[in-house]
């Protein structure tokens, strides 16, 4: 809810509080209170806000949480209680890969929404050698678990596809100066870069490789895919491609009605890449309340595993992962003078 990810949390609670106002008003129940805890996009303070949402027993479902870190490090405390945690944005493949491992130790209790990196990866691949025939990049990542994860995920498929890596630079979150990945990749001379991250640093990098000269493509994925980017890099990213899981919400025709709503009532709110999931994310728990006849943790949590739910997105359904059942990837072109992404054909 703070940070450089503000934005985005601050989005995905403003559609949390519509879809529990839908459902309010299409069921005539009372809705349930939201209570908003704030993990700061770090996973040590996300494992505080975990503990203290397990702690109380009102609580039946968990929307979140936003960044892959911070949801990895929750998902083993949620596991405990059990609750059910349903993230509209998480997308790192370790998030429900984890809960085989020997060592997971609880409930499998982790639902995503939008298809996960190893999914946006090998698409992003396949666009970038079928598509734009590129074959030889440089890759960048940001360390973390759903940049790093992102930036492998591209790199085996990328290679599977004939394409070659000429280098893999590590930078960090919060860095603000890339002074050595900009140089490693005039050294390479990619014809692109893949970068695996979020949005300030991938706005200050491709800000900082046009100022060097460098002209190649630049890729990235939904975690970049942020109208704060627009802000951040300036010009230099018009053209620059970006992942996204499912069809942005705002080409997305079954969405209008809902980003219409949204920007009506949250006038001057900019609409995150990950708003319309977070709606759907909280439509699948309150579903899963009804079903469960009250907030029962255990009954929600299998209400929400194998339930269905007919949303703006298509039907929303999930794997024995916690993975959902709809694969579909969108790649999406910066267009800096219009401050937007297009859909990339």
């Amino acid at each position: 809810m703070t940070g450089d990810m503000g934005g985005e949390g601050q989005g995905l609670e403003r559609a949390v509080r519509m879809a529990v106002a839908d459902e309010a008003e299409e069921t005539g129940l009372t809705p349930p209170e939201i209570v908003v805890l704030d993990d700061k996009a770090d996973p040590f303070e996300a494992a505080s806000v975990a503990r203290r949402a397990t702690d109380d027993p009102s609580v039946f479902a968990v929307i979140g949480h936003m960044t892959s870190g911070c949801a990895l490090e929750a998902s083993r405390v949620y596991a405990q209680a059990p609750l059910a945690m349903i993230t509209p944005s998480a997308t790192a493949t370790s998030l429900t890969l984890q809960q085989d491992r020997p060592d997971w130790g609880g409930d499998r209790v982790v639902f995503r929404l939008p298809p996960s990196d190893s999914v946006q990866g090998e698409y992003a691949a396949e666009y970038a050698v079928k598509r734009l025939s590129l074959k030889r990049f440089v890759l960048i990542h940001d360390r973390t678990p759903y940049g790093l994860g992102f930036a492998e995920s591209f790199r085996g498929a990328l290679e599977r596809k004939g394409g070659t890596t000429l280098s893999f630079e590590p930078v960090s979150r919060g860095d603000k100066d890339f002074a050595a990945a900009v140089a490693a990749v005039k050294s390479a001379k990619p014809e692109a870069i893949f970068f695996g991250g979020l949005y300030m640093e991938a706005g200050l990098l491709i800000k900082q490789l046009r100022a060097a000269g460098w002209t190649g493509v630049f890729m990235s994925g939904d975690g970049a895919k942020n109208p704060d980017l627009f802000e951040v890099s300036g010009p230099a990213v018009d053209g620059a491609y970006f992942s996204v899981g499912g069809v942005p919400v705002e080409a997305l025709p079954s969405a209008s009605d809902f980003v219409a709503r949204y920007q009506k009532q949250w006038a001057g709110a900019a609409l995150h890449t990950f708003d319309h999931y977070g709606y759907e994310a909280a439509r699948v728990a309150l579903q899963a309340l009804r079903k469960a006849e009250g907030p029962d943790r255990r009954k929600v949590l299998e209400a929400v595993r194998v339930g269905t739910r007919r949303g703006m997105v298509g039907d929303i359904a999930f794997d024995a992962k916690g993975d959902t059942l709809r694969g579909f990837v969108t790649m999406t072109k910066a267009n800096f003078a219009a401050k937007k992404f297009e859909v990339a054909y």
